[in-house]
């Protein structure tokens, strides 16, 4: 009886062993995967193009990305805070309405 129980704990480490290894296998197929899709688009049509030039496209493509990033989330803000503007409008001219008509209940209220 104490073999059995002693072979299926080994059995079932064996298989959590195997499982974590397979994850790991997984995963890093998938990273290997990502990368190697990532770099190969194309940067150029037609001539010779030097490996220099080549990361210098890349890091060009990178900074202009990241400005258009920037202009995106710049308008967004933008976008935002003029949206703001028009709710506190609202609000004030809301605000307004409300005193009005509370004004306009008092001085009933006083005539009767």
């Amino acid at each position: 009886m104490r073999a059995f129980t002693k072979g299926s704990i080994a059995q079932a480490h064996e298989g959590a062993q195997a499982v974590e290894d397979l994850q790991k296998t997984t995963a890093a197929e998938k990273a290997r995967q990502a990368w190697q899709t990532g770099s190969k688009r194309p940067l150029q049509k037609g001539g010779v193009l030097y490996a220099s030039k080549a990361r210098a496209m890349v890091k060009e493509k990178k900074v202009s990305s990241e400005a258009q990033q920037i202009l995106h989330t710049q308008k967004a803000l933008t976008q935002l805070l003029k949206a703001e503007e028009t709710k506190r409008e609202g609000y004030g001219k809301h605000c307004t309405r409300k005193l009005g008509s509370m004004a306009q209940r008092e001085q009933k209220l006083r005539r009767r």
